[in-house]
């Protein structure tokens, strides 16, 4: 049976003192016991740590009680692929199934039962990184702190395309020379987790993210223009685009939006795109890879990079360094 990010396993074990300090050593310290008439554990733990996130597989096998008290330093998007849980997360209950998961917040005490079956994915993201985030998109500094709600019905809309994206991602770290390895695409990949969730799941920032905004002047369309065009290797994002610019995200993407009929990351993306295929005819095809060349300039996807490239070039990018 192939579970997820096997590749990562840090421990297996059906002791429950080692169970709860592996566990501990990702999520801190807590008290795990079994629950009800359970007499057994066979429990197991994938974990893989990138920049500000951490993805986790978890898996007790057997029924337990967790206490985790307050996250304080991060968040955790707990995620069933089997079996459930009933979380307590302040003075909310959630029930977690495949379709519905919970959102967790780091000021809030934390505690869960899980059914014996439950095989979780865990998203670990660090507190700091996603107020940096949201600063950037709203343009200003956070008066409050971020609070989602904490159940998220992950079977429709947004909340749908965002999990898919999620398990994408552990699939993607999980593959051996995968594009996740490269760091570029490694920040690319964490800002897309942190922002589609910011706007697909509701906290109490919802209202200001989807509140309107002037668009940013010409002036400032052009100077991150110019920008992209001359450094599109750097690892840009929307908020440091927009900093430069001296205005929000959206309404730099507003301003895009109306000036250039497009969008910064899609400016960015159709740049990068010519550069990979400027290199790749430049390359001899004994030297490089199409995947090299497409994780240098921040395409994770290889498939969809290929895909774009042909729409763009009428060509496969094979082609263009093979020719």
């Amino acid at each position: 049976m192939t579970r997820p990010l096997d590749r990562f396993e840090l421990f297996h074990s059906r002791d429950l003192d080692v169970t709860r300090d592996q566990v501990g050593r990702i999520f801190g310290p807590h008290r795990v016991e079994l629950a009800g008439r359970e007499t057994r554990l066979d429990a197991r733990m994938h974990s893989k740590r990138l920049q500000t996130v951490g993805l986790n597989y978890v898996a007790y096998g057997g029924a337990v009680r967790i206490d985790l008290g307050e996250l304080r330093t991060f968040f955790i998007i707990q995620a069933p692929l089997r079996g459930n849980g009933l979380v307590q997360h302040g003075p909310a209950r959630v029930y977690t199934d495949p379709g519905f998961v919970s959102v967790l917040n780091p000021t809030m005490p934390l505690s869960m039962r899980l059914s014996a079956d439950a095989e979780l994915v865990l998203l670990r993201i660090e507190r700091t990184a996603m107020e940096t985030l949201l600063s950037d998109l709203l343009g200003r500094s956070l008066p409050w702190p971020i609070e989602f709600h904490p159940g998220m019905d992950v079977t429709t809309g947004y909340a749908r395309s965002w999990y898919n994206y999620l398990l994408f991602c552990v699939t993607e770290v999980n593959r051996p020379g995968g594009l996740l390895t490269h760091p570029l695409a490694i920040r690319q990949m964490e800002r897309s987790l942190l922002t589609s969730l910011l706007l697909a799941h509701a906290s109490n920032y919802t209202a200001l993210l989807q509140g309107d905004l002037c668009p940013a002047p010409s002036r400032a369309v052009s100077q991150v223009v110019d920008l992209i065009e001359h450094h599109p290797e750097q690892s840009h994002t929307m908020g440091s685009l927009a900093r430069k610019a001296g205005v929000s995200v959206r309404a730099l993407q507003k301003g895009f939006r109306r000036h250039l009929d497009t969008t910064p990351s899609e400016y960015l993306r159709t740049v990068r795109l010519q550069r990979a295929h400027d290199e790749l005819r430049a390359a001899q095809p004994d030297t490089i890879t199409v995947g090299e060349v497409a994780g240098r300039w921040g395409f994770v996807h290889l498939g969809r990079f290929a895909s774009t490239y042909r729409q763009r070039f009428e060509e496969v990018p094979s082609q263009t360094l093979h020719r």
